[in-house]
């Protein structure tokens, strides 16, 4: 025997039972259910007190050292349960199994471990969320990456794959899924670990050793042939899918079998939006982490949690399949032009729940009393729903109403068992199960011969305030005051002293007690009999009742971008197949939403003649703004959301990049031009003539010179080899001059105005090019010192004298730039000329002409 185990066998029998469990779960806080608490011991005790900020206190002692123990009310739970798991605790909540008895240790098991993947239970959920939980795996032989993303409560499992090259896609990927955890091999790569924490998730390491064999059966029986085929065909498809397996097996084994499609995509399949393009734009939440002034902040009046769902995954993934496009148009559009029909369904949909997470729940064998009467509700209010999108003949409204079922037997079965009487104690309602009611009549019966028993006692000894009263240790006692204790008779049996008062028992009150007990029992076991009859009729539906709130929660979404576009003005911009970019009176969404009065509308123009601009202007005069207006009202048309404008013809954009705004790494060492120009090689290295690139102030973190090279040689690139669409904000006013040697580029500027009290911007984009960037008046308006603004005002008048004297600023002028290109062209011309020539074969003439050739 070992020293540990001779130790533990000094242990009480609850402390034995403790360890038995605790080895199981090694890398969870164990919550160990101890009568009315839940009690962490050990290390468990000490991290969790600490980060509760709960007392920590000491039981018994173990190889010679106290026995640290902390623990919370099983009343409390919850409220501790959702700071432990917000702060990336895995939990396991061990639980009694049954009533405790004299002399005997109680029997206990985990019922739940908690990790922030596998969530369950609403309260721990964010409401407008997916929970993913995601498997990494890396196939070196294939040099493939997969990535798997599943999520317990839809029953969804997403596949991609990368090649090993493709890092940043998965970055990409890992952004727009925002999953809850993410499992990695335990194979001692750090590389994978260190990716995933930059990422700012939590992981999970899973043993890279997994036995196969359990998990081939299960793929098997959960999936037909031909997908099991195709996930054998791919190693790394196959390793993640394996982690997903063994991890749920340990963790949430009834998990496993929720899942019966897999959907497997590629990212282009949608508009490809990088991690800085996704940030820039604060698609789903504002630079500073929250979901406020963000576009899914603006366009989420969904009236269902499930609902902001979907506009959430619309926003991170917009479309590019043009009829998928056009599907949601007409939808958003006939709830624009039929207000009386969106107002009758925004009242309906006002009270449904979050079907889909209820029906989750119960798929899970996790329903409670509140899921079945959320779900009674929904299913009497879906015939009138039905009832009024009858009438609306769209591909994907009549799509989405084919999975709107037809549920009128359990319907009317919920409705006449289910209690839904918040006030009543119990589940099954009066009068649906006849041996349930005779049952609770016996019970009620009983109670009140208590209250005989009761006004007997009193008359028989005199004594007015004698009480039978009843709690949970004692169960059933007489109570006499101490006044009145002269006046007992013999056949009261002494239980108890108390202070001022004494507790006694008598041979006709245990019987009854007993009479009720065993009726209370009857009533519990019938009533859960009767309970669990009704949850396994209603789970033969599950799978219908799945594609029920899948289809809700997407006509809820298209409700949401109806009312927006009605409250809001928006038009419905008309997607064409050019690359041509046309918007009149554009607004940006959230800005103008903000301002609601006062925002001034520009137009936009990214034509064949004109596909890119270079917009020049002061700081604060609306450069930013509108170009991230571009970009939004491109994102939202693709969504399938209508737009802030006049109107607007728009492409389908493949990407949509942005790099806007600066920002360091310092963790991995990397300054902001370093961070600006990865993410514009990224750019010219992705980007194609079917992109919209965006680029503000390219080049300023390095020397002027640099920067203005750089610059020039980017808008080059972008206009000859990529031939994208392409906005480009810039202070280089040289940069203007490439619009006199390309046709196709041309110059607009943010208009501004000085007047008496310093500069007016008129935040209007116009053609032409600005007088200045303005900085000293910004800096004015920033509130600087006088004396500094006098100061660089004298530095500023001198460099411009240097600049129009200097030989070097000259040396680089644009116009000279362009010449000495042109002549080093030609000559490359006449180099290969001369290389492809043999001169042996040459007569005097041939020579003649060729000589006047190079002339």
């Amino acid at each position: 025997m070992s020293d540990a185990t001779k130790e533990q066998s000094k242990l009480t029998p609850l402390m034995q039972q403790y360890f038995e469990i605790r080895d199981q779960y090694p890398d969870t806080l164990l919550l160990f259910q101890v009568g009315d608490f839940y009690e962490l011991f050990f290390d468990d005790a000490k991290r969790a007190a600490a980060f509760l900020g709960i007392a920590l206190t000491k039981r018994g002692t173990y190889n010679g050292e106290p026995i640290a123990l902390c623990g919370v009310p099983l009343h409390a739970l919850e409220h501790y349960l959702i700071k432990l798991i917000n702060g990336g605790f895995r939990v396991a909540i061990c639980d009694q199994l049954e009533q405790s008895q004299p002399g005997s240790i109680v029997k206990r098991g985990v019922t739940q471990v908690l990790t922030p993947g596998t969530l369950t239970d609403s309260r721990l959920l964010k409401e407008k969320s997916s929970t993913y939980l995601s498997s990494f795996f890396h196939d070196k032989e294939s040099k493939q990456l997969a990535l798997v993303s599943a999520e317990l409560l839809s029953g969804q499992l997403l596949v991609t794959l990368f090649d090993e090259e493709q890092e940043r896609f998965l970055e990409e990927e890992i952004l727009r899924l925002s999953p809850a955890e993410v499992l990695i091999p335990d194979d001692k790569n750090t590389k994978n670990q260190q990716f995933f924490r930059k990422l700012g998730v939590s992981i999970s390491l899973v043993p890279a050793n997994i036995n196969t064999n359990a998990f081939d059966a299960w793929l098997k029986k959960q999936f037909i042939s031909e997908l099991c085929t195709r996930i054998l065909d791919s190693k790394s498809v196959y390793g993640s899918l394996l982690q997903l397996f063994a991890y749920l097996s340990h963790n949430q084994p009834e998990a496993l079998t929720l899942f019966k499609q897999v959907q497997w995509y590629a990212p282009e399949q949608y508009l490809v939006m990088d991690s800085s393009t996704q940030r820039n734009l604060e698609l789903v939440q504002n630079l500073q982490g929250s979901i406020d002034h963000s576009l899914f902040a603006l366009l989420d009046a969904a009236l269902t949690p499930m609902g902001s769902r979907v506009i959430k995954q619309w926003i991170i993934r917009p479309l590019r399949n043009s009829a998928l496009i056009k599907n949601r148009h007409d939808c958003v559009e006939y709830f624009v032009q039929s207000v009386a029909l969106l107002q009758e369904l925004v009242d309906q949909f006002s009270s449904i729940a979050d079907l889909e997470r209820v029906i989750g729940r119960m798929a899970l064998e996790r329903g409670q009393l509140h899921d079945y009467i959320m779900l009674t509700r929904v299913l009497d209010i879906l015939p009138t729903i039905k009832k009024l999108l009858n009438n609306v003949d769209l591909p994907l409204m009549n799509k989405l109403c084919q999975h709107l079922g037809e549920y009128s037997g359990i319907q009317k079965l919920l409705a006449a068992a289910i209690n839904d009487d918040q006030c009543k104690d119990y589940i099954i309602k009066l009068g649906f199960d006849q041996q349930l009611d005779q049952l609770r009549d016996l019970l009620t019966h009983g109670n009140d011969k208590i209250l005989k028993l009761e006004q007997k006692e009193q008359s028989q000894t005199g004594i007015n305030s004698l009480k039978i009263r009843y709690n949970n240790i004692s169960g059933y006692y007489i109570e006499v005051t101490k006044p009145n204790l002269s006046q007992i008779p013999d056949y009261f049996i002494h239980t108890q002293t108390l202070v001022g008062k004494s507790r006694f028992t008598t041979t006709e009150l245990k019987t009854l007690e007993a009479d009720l007990f065993k009726a209370q029992r009857e009533v519990a076991q019938v009533e859960q009999a009767v309970y669990e009859r009704i949850k396994k009729e209603i789970a033969e539906h599950i799978v219908s009742l799945r594609k029920t709130a899948f289809a809700l929660a997407h006509i809820d979404a298209l409700i949401s971008l109806g009312r927006v576009a009605y409250d809001r003005g928006y038009v419905r911009p008309t997607m064409h197949s050019s690359q041509d970019i046309i918007i009149k009176h554009g607004k940006h969404p959230l800005v103008s939403h903000s301002m609601k009065t006062g925002f001034v509308p520009n137009d936009t123009h990214l034509t064949t003649q004109e596909q890119l601009w270079i917009i020049t202007g002061p700081n604060m005069g609306g450069k930013s703004t509108y170009l991230r207006q571009v970009a939004l009202i491109c994102v939202m048309a693709q969504l399938g959301s209508f737009v802030p404008a006049a109107a607007a013809q728009l492409p389908i954009l493949d990407k949509l990049f942005t790099r806007i705004g600066a920002s360091d790494n310092l963790t991995e060492g990397k300054s902001t031009f370093l961070v600006e120009m990865e993410e514009t090689a990224s750019i010219c290295n992705r980007a194609t003539q079917n992109s919209l690139v965006i680029l503000d102030e390219v080049g300023r973190g390095t020397s002027t010179f640099d920067g203005l090279a750089i610059a020039h040689a980017v808008v080059e690139y972008i206009y000859k080899q990529l031939n994208a669409r392409c906005l480009f904000a810039t202070h280089y006013h040289e940069l203007t001059l490439l619009s006199e040697q390309y046709e196709g580029i041309a110059c607009y500027y943010a208009t501004s105005q000085r007047t008496d009290k310093g500069i007016l911007f008129l935040h209007q984009i116009v053609p032409g090019i600005a007088d200045g960037s303005f900085g000293l008046d910004v800096a004015k308006l920033a509130g600087l010192p006088k004396s500094l603004i006098e100061r660089a005002a004298v530095v500023l008048n001198q460099l411009d004298k240097q600049e129009k004297s200097s030989v070097a600023i000259q040396s680089v002028d644009i116009d000279r730039i362009v010449q000495l290109e042109a002549q080093l062209e030609q000559a490359q011309k006449r180099l290969e000329l001369l290389d492809s020539v043999n001169y042996d074969e040459l007569s005097p003439k041939q020579a003649f002409d060729f000589l006047w050739q190079l002339k």
